[in-house]
């Protein structure tokens, strides 16, 4: 698979954030798997935990396990709940002093990064995906604060949900373990989540979504099993019947055990349901691999990919184009892919109008395979010869269906400048069917 046509190595990050741990998964331009970074050399520990310390009355800073082993051992203050603190914005007091949450988000997330210095330079980082349980928009407008205080030059940086990041991860497997449906189980010893990712392979692409579901009925008190082997019986009876009633009438082919409520063997009846007819696998780290998978697909996409389009409800369901004038042929010129973020949707093109003072977008929706057009009018344009009027046109989403259109006005040189007019034109985006009833 080839992913730079540069000589030099370069990387892309799949960073997992939440307010217990983070995880950074990174795949290099010579590898086609991602690889996800260990906090101890030689060993599969993959969780920093989402924490800061700072010791009294000094500038000296700490994250991680350094910060909490800092914490219990030598009284430091505890700076933690990073992501809830920014999400609230409230000012936090450490020491006597006031800091910005999403500064002190962005001082953790920054050290974090450096843990990659023995594999990379940032520099040779081309793209990172953030991936989040919560991804509603003040997650994604705190996520936009913190990476303006990175420094991330020359970086893309993109934001997405655990379901797309699940999506991403199964894509790069064999298509054996997706020719149905897949799920992932992540468990702490708290709630439940259950992903559901399914195929409707009768449509061209593919479209593929995730069903999220929880379950509070295995939530407990302390992050450890009970001592009791008669409450291990009665939750491996519970997990037993959930997965028995999540998979009725449905064939999964793979199973993906998450987090470290699954680690200890003690759901044998649970286990012997899942392993029947399906392969199933143990493991923490693959919502940050699926994002750096998406790290890679989102800037250079494989030619695989394209047989597929993850959809759900904050996903652009259309493919928007314009026809153009090229060399004397008239040609489709794609804007926009179904399936992008619609806060990551954004498109520029400049054009030369020809009579009418009209523009015509061709929107077409990717799940009932029809094609409309839409006839934008650029009122009160400058009167001037044919062809002698150059437009910018700049697309981008205002919502989920919601696709605002911004045209300016450049005129055609010294010849007849710029009138200095500008447009925005609002195209509707709403989906005829409902994401549930896609797949």
């Amino acid at each position: 698979m080839i992913f730079d046509t540069k000589k030099s190595k370069s990387y892309v990050l799949g960073y997992d954030l939440s307010d217990s741990f983070c995880q950074i998964s990174y795949l290099s331009s010579d590898c086609d798997m991602p690889q996800t970074l260990s906090v101890l050399a030689g060993a599969e520990l993959y969780n920093i935990p989402t924490v800061l310390s700072k010791e009294k009355g000094t500038s000296n800073w700490y994250y991680g396990k350094e910060a909490s082993a800092r914490i219990k051992e030598k009284g430091d203050i505890e700076i933690s709940g990073l992501v809830e603190k920014a999400r609230n914005g409230a000012v936090v007091m450490v020491d006597g002093a006031e800091y910005s949450p999403v500064a002190l988000l962005a001082l953790f997330i920054k050290r974090s990064l450096s843990l990659l210095s023995m594999e990379m330079s940032m520099e040779l980082v081309k793209s990172i995906v953030f991936t989040a349980r919560d991804l509603d928009d003040k997650m994604i407008e705190v996520l936009s604060m913190v990476v303006d205080k990175l420094g991330l030059d020359g970086c893309s940086v993109f934001y997405q949900s655990y379901e797309e990041s699940f999506y991403y991860y199964m894509l790069y497997q064999p298509d054996d373990l997706k020719r149905q449906s897949a799920i992932a189980l992540n468990y702490d010893f708290g709630r439940m989540y259950v992903y559901l990712l399914r195929f409707n392979r009768g449509l061209s692409p593919i479209v593929a979504c995730v069903d999220t579901s929880y379950y509070d009925d295995l939530a407990l008190a302390d992050p450890e099993l009970p001592a009791s082997q008669e409450k291990i019986d009665m939750m491996d009876e519970q997990l037993s019947f959930l997965l028995r009633h999540q998979m009725e009438n449905m064939v999964v082919n793979s199973v993906y055990l998450l987090g470290n409520g699954f680690r200890s063997q003690w759901m044998n009846k649970s286990l012997k349901f899942l392993c029947t007819g399906r392969r199933v696998f143990l493991g923490n780290n693959l919502f940050s691999k699926g994002a750096s998978i998406a790290a890679r697909e989102k800037i250079s996409p494989s030619d695989f990919a394209s047989d597929y389009v993850f959809l759900r409800k904050d996903k652009l369901f259309y493919n928007v184009g314009m026809v153009v004038d090229k060399s004397g042929k008239e040609v489709y010129h794609a804007l926009l892919d179904a399936g992008i973020s619609w806060y990551d949707a954004a498109a520029s093109i400049s054009v030369i109008l020809d009579k009418e003072p009209w523009l015509k977008l061709i929107m077409t929706s990717v799940i009932e395979g029809t094609q409309h057009e839409e006839l934008l009018e650029l009122k009160d344009m400058p009167q001037r010869p044919e062809r002698t009027t150059r437009l910018k046109i700049d697309l981008r989403m205002k919502s989920e269906e919601v696709l605002t259109v911004y045209v300016e006005d450049q005129g055609f040189g010294e010849i007849f400048p710029s009138s200095g007019t500008t447009w925005s034109l609002d195209v509707s985006c709403k989906r005829n069917i409902e994401i549930e009833n896609i797949v």
